[in-house]
């Protein structure tokens, strides 16, 4: 027979950060303008993983109107509305490619995580404003 302790022990195991929290979204076109529309185009996915308070990302892309200049995490104030950069990205400098990256969060942006505000940007040579955009949106139910 199970005692109480040993199942609060295993109930907390389950619940713990250090399993991690998985992280998903796809990378959208993102026009900012009627000038930059026909520059922003493309698709592509995003994962992350979130252990403690370290976001791991990975992600791949394809089909941008121009090769990507730089990959970065972003807070906005919520999903969908744009914010600053607190994190550059490895990203491959083509019209294809992936992207990756780690950074330890702080405690706002753990909690800006959780709530949907962080996204993925990737700029390219013809749209240095944001080319494709991926809000991390949590697996769990």
């Amino acid at each position: 027979m199970t005692s109480k302790v040993q199942l609060i022990g295993l109930c907390l195991l389950l619940s713990s950060p250090a399993l991690g929290e998985e992280f998903y979204s796809t990378l959208d076109p993102a026009p900012m303008t009627m000038q930059t529309r026909g520059n922003v185009a493309g698709t592509g996915s995003v994962t992350a993983n979130l252990q403690g308070n370290k976001l791991t990302i990975q992600g791949s892309f394809s089909d941008l109107a121009s090769a990507a200049t730089k990959a970065q995490l972003r807070s906005g104030s919520m999903t969908g509305v744009p914010g600053d950069p607190f994190a550059d990205l490895t990203v491959t400098q083509g019209d294809n490619g992936t992207l990756s990256g780690a950074v330890t969060l702080n405690r706002t942006q753990q909690k800006a995580l959780l709530s949907g505000a962080i996204y993925v940007q990737i700029d390219s040579v013809k749209a240095p404003d944001g080319t494709l955009r991926a809000w991390l949106l949590s697996r769990q139910p």
